[in-house]
């Protein structure tokens, strides 16, 4: 947990990285805990009340919160103004100060990205279509293509998320890894076979925080500014909501990341 630390304030628990907290004066970042019975739902009174409490919590006008809706797509949205169309984003990129940018997730990997020396932030959802489709290096080439950025400075923060010991799937989904990362998954710590069996025959577990990790080193990121909470959502249900543990009824967290 060296990585990480958790702050508890009166209406919301979250947590956040040590390496962003550098940078405490430029940006805001957090990642909520289920605690207070927090989480993002489908009821729309309960939504606003939980945008509400992030608004008073971190001290930004409410109409400021950019709220992406996310259908496991490669989109990644330049935040100018204040967009209306927010369909079908699964990345939100700014330089604007005081556009929070907010993603949700029950399982799915967050990607909190930040350039100190360009001034620029990202927030990026990579469930597993996400991470096939490779958005972590899509909002990156983005980055380096509209802001000047530079991949050696810039930093990523991995959420909690679902690990590969409780990503289980069947064999079709590994074909689609296998024909997308064909050089990653001769590492043998990617893909692994299991004892377990389903309908649809023996299940495998994938690795995706290290293929998003080797993603990253691709492009030029640098081992040292590259951080992983190290925390499975499975796990820790008790702290963070996990769609494969509440089942339909989950809700989600929130990763939220602004600049000053």
């Amino acid at each position: 947990m060296g990585e990480i630390i958790i702050t508890k304030t009166k209406n919301l628990e979250y947590l956040q990285f040590n390496k962003l907290l550098e940078f405490q004066n430029e940006i805001i970042h957090a990642y909520t805990l289920k605690t207070f019975n927090f989480g993002l739902d489908k009821n729309e009174e309960n939504r606003k009340e939980s945008f509400n409490i992030i608004a008073k919590t971190f001290n930004v006008n409410e109409e400021d919160i950019i709220k992406a809706k996310q259908t496991h797509t490669d989109n990644v949205l330049e935040i100018k103004n204040q967009e209306l169309n927010l369909n079908d984003i699964d990345g939100l990129i700014t330089s604007k100060q005081d556009k929070v940018l907010t993603i949700s997730f029950a399982d799915c990997i967050d990607l909190m990205i930040y350039d100190p020396k360009e001034k620029v932030i990202a927030n990026v959802h990579s469930g597993w279509k996400g991470t096939t489709k490779k958005i972590a290096q899509k909002t990156v080439y983005k980055m380096i293509k509209d802001y000047n950025c530079k991949p050696k400075n810039i930093i990523c923060c991995i959420g909690p998320a679902l690990r590969k010991d409780h990503f289980l799937v069947n064999e079709d989904v590994v074909r689609i890894f296998e024909n997308e990362f064909k050089d990653y998954c001769k590492n043998n710590d990617i893909i692994e076979k299991t004892d377990f069996t389903n309908e649809k025959g023996v299940q495998y577990k994938i690795d995706t925080i290290l293929i998003n990790k080797l993603m990253l080193k691709e492009i030029g990121l640098l081992d040292k500014n590259i951080i992983d909470s190290n925390i499975c959502t499975m796990c820790s249900n008790e702290k963070f909501h996990s769609c494969r543990m509440e089942g339909k009824s989950f809700k989600k967290n929130l990763g939220i990341i602004m600049l000053k």
